[in-house]
């Protein structure tokens, strides 16, 4: 895929799907017509995910519905004639009902991203643009170059109220009282 959004060929939701079954080397995310194929990440990417994903499902042993979801399952966000599928590092969904096979198409509770070179420019733009616009209730932004985690919270109506940056030394409270202390995040870095 070229650089620029003129260089790109549009394909329909379901050409897309078709690519997907196809396509067994890549994973796919689809943006309103454009279809993205996903580089493999590098170890420190993973293990901050997992750093994560794991003190999420910690926290939610006892809940009854909600669950923690990483880089393998898809969300369909989908609004009059726009459609967008993505696979977010890391998903709560708390909404069983609303999966559709593989794909969750409800709006999940919190959505991590981690940023990589060749998806950065797609994380803080278009991602964040339909996770606000869809009312993602709490999405974060994690730069391992400068350590530090963007927290986009408080969404009401389709717009975030709250956006914050946490550094070393700081902590950060999400989903009703689940803490992180961004020193142990950043830990795992090798």
């Amino acid at each position: 895929m070229g650089a620029n959004a003129k260089n790109y060929e549009f394909y329909s939701y379901e050409e897309f799907e078709k690519i997907q079954l196809e396509e067994d080397r890549f994973k796919l995310e689809y943006d309103n017509g454009y279809i993205y194929y996903m580089s493999p990440v590098f170890p420190n990417h993973d293990r901050i995910k997992n750093k994560i994903a794991f003190g999420i499902m910690d926290y939610l042993r006892k809940s009854e519905k909600c669950e923690v979801f990483t880089s393998d399952v898809a969300v369909v966000f989908e609004k009059y004639n726009e459609k967008y599928e993505y696979e977010p590092d890391v998903m709560v969904c708390c909404e069983p009902d609303k999966f559709d096979g593989a794909k969750y198409k409800g709006i999940p509770s919190f959505i991590i991203e981690i940023l990589s070179h060749s998806t950065e420019h797609r994380d803080t733009g278009i991602k964040l643009q339909v996770y606000e616009r869809f009312e993602v209730p709490e999405y974060w932004i994690i730069n391992i170059k400068d350590s530090s985690i963007k927290v986009y919270s408080n969404n009401v109506n389709g717009k975030y109220m709250s956006i914050n940056t946490y550094t070393f030394g700081m902590k950060i409270k999400c989903m009703d009282g689940l803490i992180f202390d961004v020193d142990d995040i950043f830990s795992v870095i090798k």
